[in-house]
C-alpha cells in the first residue's frame, strides 16, 4: 500500500485518488482561508528569472486564452492566489469558464444547480463529494470562494475531470474496457491518443518508484502497480484538456483550469494534451510552489511553468 502521508506526489495530484484507491488515511487539520495578502506579499518569477508584481501578472495573463493554475492541494496561500486570479481576470474580461479538476464531468447539473440558486453551497458539496475534498473543511475554505468568485463575475464552473469511477476502472482493468463502453458513458472521459509519454512519464515511475541511495528501486513496490497508475494518470490529464479545450471552442474565454501541480508543471500531461487540442491558442502555465517539497522543482530544459508564484512570501 502506497504511504500517502511520506509520498510528496499526493501534494500534488494524488491525495484523493490514493486514497480511494487504497483506503488509506491522511491526517490533517482542519483547513482555513490564508490571511496573506497575495497581491502584494508574494515574489512572482517569470520563467526566465525575472520579477514581476501582481499588476504586472495580470496583465501579463488576462488576454490569454487558456490560463493553467497548478496548485499543492492542502496550500492555503495558494488557493488564495487563486481567488485574486479569479476575481481580477474575469472582472476584466466580463466573464469566462473556470474549469475545475476537483469537480467531475457528471457533477455538472449539479454544478449549474448550485449556480442557479436551485441549491446551496453545503448542498452543492455534499452532493458532489467535496466537502472534504483536500482536508477537513477545504472545500468551503479554499474551493467555494473560488467558486462564488466565478459566479459573480459572470464566468460558467465546469467540471473538468472524469468521474472517479471510470478512473478507477482504467487503473484495474485497463483503457479497454472504457472504450467498450457505451457512447454516452464515454462522453464523461477521455483517453490519449497516443499514450502520454516522455519527460512526464518518467518523472512520475520517478517518484512513485524511488529508489535508494544506490539508485537501486526500493522493494515492495511492484512495476505494474506503477503502470496501472498511470493508466489512471493519463485518463485525467486527457479528460481535462479535452475539457479545457471544449470550453475555448465554445468561446467562453479565458479559461482558467485549476489541477494538481504535477499535471501542469514542466509541461506535465495536461499541458501537453492541451497543445495537441489548440496548437494555436494562447496558454500561459502558472505553478503555486509553496517550497516545503523539490519534488516537482527538478530542472528541466522548458522550465518549471512561465510563472512561478511562491506562496511562502
Amino acid at each position: 500500500m502506497f504511504q500517502v502521508s511520506k509520498n510528496p506526489l499526493a501534494r500534488y495530484l494524488m491525495l484523493i485518488p490514493v486514497l480511494i484507491f487504497t483506503g488509506c488515511q491522511v491526517k490533517k487539520m482542519p483547513a482555513k482561508p490564508s490571511l496573506v495578502d497575495v497581491r502584494s506579499a508574494l515574489k512572482i518569477e517569470l520563467v526566465n528569472g525575472d520579477s514581476m508584481d501582481w499588476n504586472q501578472l495580470i496583465e501579463h495573463i488576462v488576454d490569454m486564452d487558456v490560463i493553467l493554475i497548478g496548485e499543492e492541494h492542502d496550500d492555503a496561500t495558494g488557493h488564495a492566489v487563486q481567488l485574486a486570479v479569479v476575481e481580477d481576470v474575469f472582472s476584466r474580461r466580463d466573464g469566462g469558464t473556470l474549469a475545475m479538476e476537483m469537480l467531475e464531468r457528471d457533477e455538472q447539473l449539479l454544478i449549474d444547480d448550485h449556480a442557479d440558486g436551485v441549491i446551496d453551497a453545503k448542498t452543492f458539496a455534499k452532493e458532489t463529494g467535496s466537502t472534504s475534498w483536500s482536508g477537513e473543511g477545504s472545500w468551503e475554505a479554499w474551493y467555494q470562494p473560488i467558486v462564488d468568485a466565478a459566479h459573480s463575475n459572470g464566468a460558467k464552473v465546469i467540471g473538468a475531470n472524469a468521474p472517479r469511477r471510470y478512473v478507477r476502472l482504467a487503473r484495474t482493468d485497463g483503457w479497454e474496457r472504457l472504450e467498450e463502453m457505451s457512447e454516452d458513458r464515454q462522453v464523461l472521459f477521455s483517453i490519449p491518443e497516443p499514450p502520454i509519454d516522455g519527460v512526464y512519464r518518467e518523472r512520475f515511475f520517478e517518484i512513485m518508484s524511488p529508489t535508494d541511495n544506490d539508485g537501486m528501486v526500493e522493494s515492495g513496490i511492484d512495476p505494474s502497480i506503477v503502470e496501472s497508475f498511470y493508466r489512471a494518470q493519463q485518463v485525467w490529464d486527457s479528460t481535462m484538456a479535452e475539457s479545457v479545450a471544449e470550453a475555448v471552442q465554445q468561446k467562453s474565454l479565458p479559461v482558467i483550469l485549476m489541477a494538481g501541480r504535477f499535471h501542469i508543471d514542466h509541461e506535465g500531461g495536461t499541458v501537453s494534451e492541451l497543445r495537441k487540442r489548440l496548437p494555436d491558442d494562447r496558454i500561459v502555465t502558472i505553478t503555486l510552489d509553496s517550497g516545503r517539497d523539490d519534488v516537482v522543482l527538478t530542472k528541466s530544459e522548458n522550465g518549471v511553468a512561465d510563472i512561478v508564484i511562491h506562496t511562502d512570501n
